[in-house]
Parts: C-alpha cells; sequence; structure tokens
C-alpha cells in the first residue's frame, strides 16, 4: 500500500511540475526571442524595451503575487473536498486582482512620461521608452488577473491551462514582434511600438484563453462571474493577509536585483554585459525549482486540506529530492562548458570569457536554489507566506546588498565577486528556509 501512495505522490509531483516547467520555458523564449529582435533596432530602442518591460513584468509580478494566498486558500478547500468555497475563494481573489489591475494599469498609463524621466536622461530613450510602457500597461490591466487566475487554477490541481495560454499568447507575441516591429505581410514597420503591441495583445490574449476555461469549470474549479465583486469581509481579509506578504517578498527581490544591476553597471560596459548575459543564462536553470515550488505549494495545500500530514511530508521530502537532481545536473553543465553555453549568447569573446567565469560560480548556486524554492513552496502552501518574506527581508538586506556593495564600491573588485556575494545569499537561504520547515509550525497553520 506505502508503494502505491509513493508511486500516486510521484506521479501527482510531475502532473503538477511538468507543465509548469514547460509554462516557465516558453516565458523564457519569448523573453529570448523578444530581445533578439528588438536587438536589431537602435541603441535606444534597445534600452527603452528592455527599461519598460522590466518596470512593467517587475510591477505585474510584485501584484500578481496577490495569488500565492489564492493558491493556499483554494488547495487547502479542494483537498477537503470543498469545492464551493474553492470556488467562493476564487471569484474573491479574482475581484481583487481585477481592482488592483484597473489602479496599477491607469496609473502606469499616467505616468509613463514621468517614470523615464526620472531614470534615463537620452532624450529619445525617454519618447520610445514612454510610448512602449503606455502600451505594454494597457496589457497589463488583465496580466495581473490572468496571474491570480493561474494561481487558482493551481490551487484546484491544475497546471495545464496555464501551459495553454502561455503557448497561445507567446506564439502570438514571436509573430506580432516579428511582424510589427519590421513590417512584414503589408503591416507597418513600427518598431519599439510594435513589440509593444505585440505584447499587449498577447498578454490579452493569454488571460482570455485562461478566463475561458476558468469560467467554462471544466478545469477542476469554476469561475462564477456574479460572485467576484460580492466581496465578503472574512474571505478577503485571508487572502490579503496570506498575499501581502508574499506581495512583499516579490518586491524585495525584485527591488534587490533591480539596486543590485544599478550597482553593477558601476563596474563598466563589458562587466555589465557579461552580467546579463550570464543571467539570461541562468534564467533557464530556475524552470524545474519554478516547476516544484509550484508542485510543492498545491500538494502540501491539499494534503493539509484533506488532514492527511504525512502526505504533506513525503510529497515535499520527493519533491526537494526530484528538484536537486535536475538542478544538479544542470550545475554540473555551468561548472564543466560554461565557455559553450556563454558563446550561444554572444560573439564578443571578452564579455563571453567573463560572462563564463560568473556562470561557473552559478554552478554553485543550484542546488540551494532548487532547496530554497521547493521549501519555499511548502510553506506557502501550508499558508506561511510570513516566513518566506522573513527569509527573504534577511537574506537581502543582511547578506545580498551589503556585500555587492562592499564588493562594488569598497574593495572594487570585479563582477564575479558579485555571483559570489549571490552565491552565499542563495546558501543562507536555502539554510533558513529547511529550519523553519523542519520546526514543524506550518502543520498546524488555520486558513
Amino acid at each position: 500500500m506505502e508503494r502505491l501512495d509513493n508511486r500516486d505522490i510521484r506521479n501527482q509531483i510531475f502532473k503538477l511540475a511538468i507543465p509548469a516547467i514547460l509554462e516557465m520555458t516558453l516565458h523564457t523564449l519569448v523573453w529570448t526571442a523578444d530581445t533578439a529582435m528588438v536587438g536589431r533596432l537602435n541603441p535606444a530602442s534597445i534600452s527603452a524595451v528592455n527599461l519598460g518591460s522590466q518596470i512593467m513584468f517587475t510591477i505585474s509580478n510584485i501584484f500578481g503575487a496577490l495569488g500565492i494566498g489564492a493558491t493556499a486558500l483554494v488547495s487547502r478547500q479542494i483537498g477537503a473536498k470543498n469545492r464551493d468555497e474553492a470556488e467562493n475563494i476564487a471569484a474573491q481573489a479574482i475581484g481583487i486582482g481585477l481592482i488592483i489591475s484597473i489602479i496599477i494599469g491607469f496609473s502606469g498609463i499616467l505616468s509613463a512620461n514621468a517614470v523615464f524621466n526620472l531614470i534615463v536622461d537620452d532624450p529619445e530613450v525617454i519618447v520610445l521608452g514612454s510610448n512602449y510602457l503606455r502600451i505594454v500597461f494597457v496589457g497589463a490591466l488583465f496580466l495581473i488577473p490572468q496571474f491570480i487566475a493561474n494561481s487558482i487554477l493551481r490551487g484546484a490541481g491544475n497546471t495545464v491551462i496555464p501551459l495553454v495560454s502561455a503557448a497561445f499568447a507567446n506564439a502570438f507575441n514571436i509573430i506580432g514582434d516579428y511582424v510589427l516591429i519590421f513590417g512584414k505581410f503589408g503591416f507597418p514597420e513600427l518598431g519599439v511600438n510594435g513589440a509593444a503591441i505585440a505584447t499587449g495583445v498577447a498578454q490579452i490574449l493569454g488571460a482570455s484563453i485562461t478566463f475561458f476555461f476558468l469560467i467554462r469549470g471544466k478545469s477542476g474549479i469554476k469561475l462564477h462571474i456574479s460572485k467576484v465583486f460580492k466581496l465578503n469581509r472574512n474571505v478577503t481579509k485571508n487572502i490579503v493577509n496570506l498575499s501581502v506578504p508574499a506581495t512583499l517578498e516579490t518586491f524585495m527581490n525584485e527591488g534587490s536585483r533591480l539596486l543590485s544591476s544599478f550597482w553593477i553597471a558601476q563596474l563598466g560596459t563589458i562587466s555589465f554585459a557579461a552580467h546579463s548575459l550570464a543571467n539570461a543564462a541562468e534564467s533557464i536553470s530556475y524552470m524545474p525549482g519554478y516547476g516544484f515550488a509550484v508542485a510543492a505549494t498545491t500538494m502540501v495545500g491539499q494534503s493539509l486540506g484533506a488532514k492527511n500530514i504525512k502526505r504533506a511530508e513525503v510529497s515535499t521530502k520527493k519533491i526537494i529530492m526530484y528538484s536537486v537532481w535536475l538542478m544538479g545536473l544542470v550545475a554540473l553543465a555551468f561548472a564543466l562548458i560554461p565557455f559553450g553555453i556563454m558563446r550561444l549568447f554572444s560573439n564578443d569573446l571578452g564579455t563571453v570569457e567573463l560572462a563564463s567565469r560568473c556562470l561557473r560560480v552559478g554552478a554553485v548556486e543550484q542546488i540551494p536554489i532548487a532547496i530554497g524554492m521547493t521549501v519555499s513552496g511548502a510553506l506557502k502552501g501550508a499558508g506561511d507566506t510570513k516566513g518566506p518574506f522573513k527569509i527573504s527581508l534577511v537574506t537581502n538586506l543582511a547578506v545580498r546588498l551589503p556585500l555587492i556593495f562592499i564588493i562594488v564600491f569598497v574593495l572594487k573588485l570585479n563582477v564575479v565577486f558579485v555571483w559570489w556575494a549571490t552565491g552565499i545569499q542563495f546558501i543562507v537561504e536555502a539554510t533558513l528556509m529547511v529550519i523553519r520547515y523542519r520546526r514543524g509550525r506550518w502543520k498546524s497553520i488555520n486558513v
């Protein structure tokens, strides 16, 4: 019987993780394709699109983290076989997301010019970037609700629909980029505006697909439109209480990365380029960690909803093992062939050589990242969103940022040492996550 249970757990893990990994792969591919096509424009256009997309997606990711609370609550109710309450929570979460997206979307549209005037001096970049940001923030009106809708589906145990919506949206984005940036098939050559329109429409398309399945109710959970704005105080309070720490955690991580990038830029053009390229390569390695974290969140939440703590523990242990194995293989590749990997990203040998040294350090990060992401996912699935936030706060403010500041401004070392600093951060973070998990308080959290 135990063997059958273990097989069932293993199958469920991969049923949840594989579509999530593929979804993240698609997002990375479209980002790479978008960067490559925009890269054929002039430097001002490249800067405008890179800055604009970073601003928009950073903000969307921060507020999209509201979906973490929805995942924890929905998965708990699904595990308890209480689908009606899960659907009530889903409707409330979407309602909150729509309100926030309207505020963020229109604020972004109205403040686009002011934002670019604040962060850059080049008049051409300001004009191009402001136009880009206004257009993509129209898509943000749909993107944040979609993030939350995807979280609801994952909480119900469905990671396939988010993959399907990502596949169609990203395919449209790539084709739209090609057609509208360069003026193909009779369409006007719009350059930066073309990239923005393709991105914005793709976001609307992705959201439409997700909500189509969610409203139909054939994906494990149904969205009742009539309940979306009938906010229940207690349900709303639970969603907000669980989501705010996750939102602050995302804000801390994104803000820390952004500030680090500004500091690293002070090391010079080649160092910043090498860092950016190595980051692009390493982002591929996050896919298994992300997919298994999604599986951990859903399975722990559903297991606790079913009052089966043992299943939650066994699931987490197995998910950590699978994540470590996969990311361990990536670490091996980073350690053994970093130069070959980085040659895929650039032809400039000086930049490639420096980036490959960064990537070799990145090999040290892989297993700690695998453990940290998975355990964080398990804690969030149990309703412990404060723990990962506190750990993120400590590792960013007490480890990452001080070390990078000292390396860049005090010791004036090269960018490779910055990567050692982030490696130390990931090791500390994984250690603290495991300590919090082993204390076991997550087993008795009521949500």
